[in-house]
C-alpha cells in the first residue's frame, strides 16, 4: 500500500516526469541525495524502468578519499493530503492490485487515503557538483562498477533530489464496491477482514526521488546526464574504436580532397601557360 500511495503522489505532483516513486518502505532511507541507484529496463514489452537501490554513494565509486563538497539545499514543497478510489478494472487497476497488499476478491474499487502533511524537497547543488567531477575519476575496481559494467542493460544513476515527510504519516486502504448513493462502502460490513489496512510510518521518510544518469568513459572520466536527451551507460571498446576510425576516415578524406585540389590547380595553371 505504500507503493500505491507514492505512485499516486508522483502522478499528482508530476514534475515533468522526472520524479520516481519510492518502491518500498523498507528501502526508503536508501534514496538520499548523492546515493547510487541502478536503472534497468524490465523488458521490451514494458517501457518503464526499474530502479534498484544500492548501499553506495557517489563518493564510494570515485578514486581518492576526498569528500564531495556539493551541498544539499532543502525547502518545503507542499502539504499533501489525498483520498481517492480507483477502479480495479483496466490497466491501472491491474497495477494497483499488486500494490495495495489486501484482499480484493469480489471488489470493484480500492479507496486509498494518504496523509503525508508537509513534505520537503532536498536537492543537490548541481552547478557545484558539475565543477567538482571534472577532476574526479571512477574506480573500475569497485564491485558495483564491475557488476554494472558487465550488464549492457544497467545504468548507474545518482539521486539528485528526494522528497521526504516531516511528521508521522498514515496510510489506509479499503477494498469494496461503489454504492449508488455513497461514494464508497464496504462490500461486507459483517466480515470486512482482509479488505482494509492501515499503516503509520515515521517522519523524514523518503517518498519520491529523481536521478541523473552517469555516462562513464574508458579512462574513468564521467559525465552527469543533466537532461533526458543524454543517456547514461559505459563507453564500450568498440564505440571508442569506431569513433577513432571515423575520425581517421574524415582526416584521410580531407587530405585526399586537398591533394585532388592541388593537382587540379597544377593542371589548370599548366593549361593556361600553354
Amino acid at each position: 500500500m505504500f507503493v500505491a500511495a507514492t505512485k499516486s503522489f508522483v502522478k499528482q505532483v508530476g514534475d515533468g516526469g522526472r520524479l520516481v516513486p519510492v518502491p518500498s518502505l523498507s528501502e526508503a532511507d536508501k534514496y538520499q541525495p548523492l546515493s547510487l541507484v541502478v536503472k534497468k529496463k524490465r523488458c521490451f514489452l514494458f517501457p518503464r524502468y526499474k530502479f534498484t537501490s544500492t548501499p553506495f554513494t557517489l563518493k564510494d565509486i570515485l578514486l581518492g578519499d576526498r569528500e564531495i563538497s556539493a551541498g544539499v539545499s532543502s525547502y518545503q514543497l507542499l502539504n499533501y493530503e489525498d483520498e481517492s478510489d480507483v477502479s480495479l478494472y483496466g490497466r491501472r487497476g491491474n497495477h494497483i492490485v499488486n500494490d495495495v497488499g489486501i484482499n480484493v476478491t469480489g471488489s470493484d474499487s480500492v479507496a486509498v487515503k494518504a496523509s503525508f502533511g508537509v513534505v520537503t524537497k532536498h536537492e543537490v547543488e548541481v552547478s557545484t557538483l558539475l565543477k567538482e567531477i571534472t577532476t574526479r575519476k571512477i574506480n573500475f575496481d569497485h564491485s558495483l562498477i564491475r557488476q554494472a559494467r558487465s550488464s549492457r542493460k544497467a545504468v548507474l544513476c545518482v539521486v539528485m533530489e528526494s522528497i521526504r515527510t516531516t511528521r508521522q504519516c498514515s496510510l489506509s486502504v479499503h477494498a469494496g464496491i461503489r454504492g449508488e448513493a455513497m461514494r464508497f462502502h464496504f462490500m461486507d460490513e459483517q466480515n470486512s477482514r482482509g479488505r482494509d489496512k492501515a499503516i503509520v510510518f515515521p517522519a523524514h521518510t523518503t517518498i519520491a526521488f529523481s536521478v541523473f544518469e552517469l555516462f562513464i568513459y574508458l579512462d574513468g572520466a564521467f559525465d552527469l546526464c543533466v537532461t533526458s536527451v543524454t543517456k547514461g551507460g559505459f563507453e564500450r571498446e568498440e564505440t571508442a574504436t569506431f569513433a577513432a576510425l571515423y575520425r581517421l576516415r574524415n582526416i584521410l578524406f580531407e587530405r585526399s580532397m586537398s591533394i585532388e585540389e592541388y593537382f587540379k590547380c597544377i593542371f589548370f595553371s599548366s593549361r593556361m601557360n600553354t
